[in-house]
């Protein structure tokens, strides 16, 4: 996996898979925070899943941090893995 970051923008190239992963989304989206961001797009042109903690984290940063978090997916299976989680509002997920 591999992650560029522009602005408030991220894009998160490959599976997402790991805690490594799922440290360097965390180090990622902290960084757009950190630089006043106040909302964050996060796009998965390859991903077909997410971790549970990469979710809780963004669960975190939108009710805790109060920044709301835009998800656009590619994949279908992640879209229905996130609408089987009732996740789609939350994470304003979108299909692109």
């Amino acid at each position: 996996m591999e992650i560029r970051r522009n602005g408030s923008e991220i894009v998160i190239t490959g599976n997402i898979k790991n805690t490594a992963d799922y440290q360097m989304i965390k180090d990622n989206v902290n960084a757009c925070i950190q630089g006043g961001s106040k909302s964050i797009i996060v796009k998965t042109p390859e991903s077909f899943s997410m971790t549970s903690s990469v979710i809780g984290f963004f669960i975190k940063v939108i009710f805790q941090d109060k920044v709301p978090i835009n998800v656009y997916v590619k994949d279908d299976r992640l879209y229905s893995l996130l609408e089987d989680l009732n996740l789609i509002e939350t994470f304003k997920v979108q299909k692109y």
